[in-house]
Formats: structure tokens, C-alpha cells, sequence
């Protein structure tokens, strides 16, 4: 899973890493390493992410 997010996430400058807690995520940007979001599940990652897509 970790995979699959991570390379949908690097398409549109972000990087996602496993939380401490089982089946959570951060994302940072890949550029500056600027916290996103932690603390978060699979669907609210690929959320972000859309939200990215849009924004590029």
C-alpha cells in the first residue's frame, strides 16, 4: 500500500512515509520537507494527492 501511495504521491512533488501508529501515513513535500499531514489513513492520503493533481 505504502508503495502504491508513494509513487502517485512523487507524480505531483510529495512524499508519503508510514505513521508511528499501524495503518497511518505522513505526507511532506518532496521539494522542501514541509509536513502536510500525519497522522492520517490510506483514503485521506489519496485525497491529498488528488487535491495536488489539481493544483499543478
Amino acid at each position: 500500500m505504502l508503495e502504491e501511495l508513494n509513487k502517485a504521491a512523487e507524480k505531483v512533488g510529495l512524499h508519503v512515509a508510514p505513521g508511528k501508529k499501524k495503518d497511518t501515513y505522513s505526507v511532506r513535500k518532496a521539494k522542501s520537507g514541509k509536513l502536510v499531514a500525519k497522522k492520517i489513513d490510506a483514503d485521506e492520503v489519496a485525497a491529498i494527492i488528488k487535491d495536488a493533481k489539481k493544483k499543478k
